[in-house]
Formats: C-alpha cells, sequence, structure tokens
C-alpha cells in the first residue's frame, strides 16, 4: 500500500507544478485554481528543442497543443505563415473533427507545450462533465476567433 499512496503524491506534486506553469498562461484565465489542477492531471507536457518538428502538416494527431512556453513556426508548404506564442494553442480543429494537421509547426526557441489528446478530454468530462464542457466551450470560442480573423483577411484580400 505505501508505495501506491507515494506514487500518488508524487503525482499530484507533478500535476500542482503543472498547474503553476499553466496558471500562468492568458489561456488559463477562465479557469480556477481547482480546475487549472484538474486539468493538469489529463495534459502530456513536451519540451521541444530549437528546430524541431512540433506537429507536421498532414499528420492524424486527434490533441490539442497549449504553449507554455516559448514559440513555434507555422509553415504551409515551404512558406512561414505565422509565429505562435506562449498561451496560445494549436490543433482544435484536428482535435474536434479528426482531419489532418494543416500546416506544420517548428519550436522557433526552446518551447514546452501542454497537449491534451482526444481520449483524455473524453475522459476528463466523463469524470466532470462541467469542467469538460467549460473546455469544450474555450475550443468552440478559439475556433471561432480564428475563423472570424481568417474571414476578415480573406474579405481585405478581395478588396
Amino acid at each position: 500500500m505505501m508505495p501506491e499512496k507515494t506514487n500518488r503524491k508524487l503525482d499530484l506534486e507533478r500535476y500542482a507544478k503543472y498547474a503553476q506553469v499553466l496558471e500562468k498562461t492568458r489561456w488559463a484565465s477562465e479557469f480556477s485554481w481547482k480546475h487549472i489542477c484538474k486539468i493538469c492531471q489529463y495534459i502530456e507536457p513536451i519540451r521541444a528543442k530549437q528546430g524541431a518538428i512540433v506537429f507536421k502538416e498532414g499528420a492524424n494527431e486527434r490533441s490539442l497543443g497549449i504553449i507554455v512556453k516559448g514559440s513555434i513556426e507555422i509553415i504551409k508548404g515551404n512558406s512561414r505563415i505565422g509565429t505562435m506564442k506562449s498561451s496560445q494553442t494549436f490543433g482544435e480543429m484536428a482535435l474536434i473533427d479528426g482531419e489532418p494537421r494543416s500546416a506544420t509547426g517548428i519550436a522557433a526557441e526552446e518551447t514546452i507545450i501542454f497537449f491534451i489528446e482526444e481520449k483524455a478530454l473524453i475522459k476528463l468530462t466523463e469524470e466532470d462533465p462541467k469542467l469538460g464542457v467549460q473546455l469544450l466551450w474555450k475550443i468552440s470560442k478559439l475556433m471561432s476567433q480564428r475563423l472570424r480573423r481568417t474571414t476578415g483577411q480573406l474579405m481585405d484580400y478581395m478588396g
């Protein structure tokens, strides 16, 4: 019995460290400390060195990434189309619709990303439906904001 308690305690300490990092981002501003701690039980942190491919165009990865430190260059074909920085997310559409990634992301510097995979999101939603809905609502708002921005850019381009 003792090792299980020790492992549980270590897990809780690790999640608390993740929560402290996530809480410092603008992304987490709509969540309570309790909910941030709960979300961190379902994330997979990844450290990407400068130049590492974080996600690849065409890949079937059903996950959302939250950049908590650093930045990622977004590449479509051979063109750089933007940079994502701390507090920004990517992969909302891939998480929701399961379609392949629409661009490639390369770490512009050492970058830390918290990934939430589809299976983890489903499990979180089953265990805490209210938080699951709040998280899905956040993802929906992010997708809506991006669509509005893209529509505006398209209208500007079309003149």
